[in-house]
């Protein structure tokens, strides 16, 4: 005959095998948010002004996070585009902390309409700088059955240029994301004249 477990053994272990259940699910939960997080997270890559000089020819001003001084370019459409090279990892790569790389290469002007796009005046100024260790190209070369690169491929955001704006330029897991906020200038407040001054870079001794 069979050999079977007392009745009292089951209903003892039943808690701890609902336990142990409970916490494989809580770890593949936790495991799925913690993903997600980091797919779906945000770093500001850059900023940019835009202000008319004649129609559809604008000067641009460009901060780029943690690189001073601005920059200053002349653009002309009724868009404005960013060009960058991402590097994406795999999934099981991100759980342990790794952040797509990135590489700003181009800001162009892009028009509305076909016709102008075809036969109107066209700048694109180039951004990239050459580091001294080309972490992108570098993933890119080792690639295989168990690299931890899933991809490597360009992205590009782009928004209407209205001077009233400011534009922000972000970097997520997957590509670039383009948002645009209200440009500070002066303003009356309390009776007061308020202006805004941008100090994006160090102040440094002369």
């Amino acid at each position: 005959m069979p050999h079977r477990l007392p009745r009292k053994f089951l209903f003892r272990g039943l808690p701890l095998l609902l336990l142990a259940a409970a916490l494989v699910t809580g770890l593949l939960v936790a495991g799925n948010l913690y993903t997600f997080q980091r797919l779906s997270g945000e770093a500001p890559v850059a900023r940019l002004t835009f202000d008319p000089v004649a129609p559809q020819t604008w000067d641009v001003t460009l901060y780029i996070d943690g690189r001073c001084p601005p920059r200053h370019y002349r653009l002309y459409g009724d868009q404005w585009r960013a060009d960058a090279l991402f590097l994406k990892w795999k999934p099981w790569a991100n759980l342990f902390g790794f952040d797509a790389l990135y590489r700003l290469e181009r800001l162009s002007g892009r028009y509305s309409h076909i016709a102008d796009e075809n036969n109107r005046r066209h700048r694109a100024v180039e951004l990239v700088e050459q580091p001294v260790v080309d972490l992108v190209a570098l993933a890119q070369r080792y690639r295989g059955r168990f690299s931890p690169v899933d991809t490597v491929y360009g992205s590009s955001a782009y928004l209407g240029i209205d001077p009233g704006m400011e534009y922000r330029l972000y970097r997520t897991q997957s590509g670039l994301v383009a948002r645009q906020q209200k440009r500070a200038f002066a303003r009356m407040e309390n009776g007061e004249l308020v202006i805004e001054i941008d100090k994006p870079c160090p102040q440094t001794a002369d």
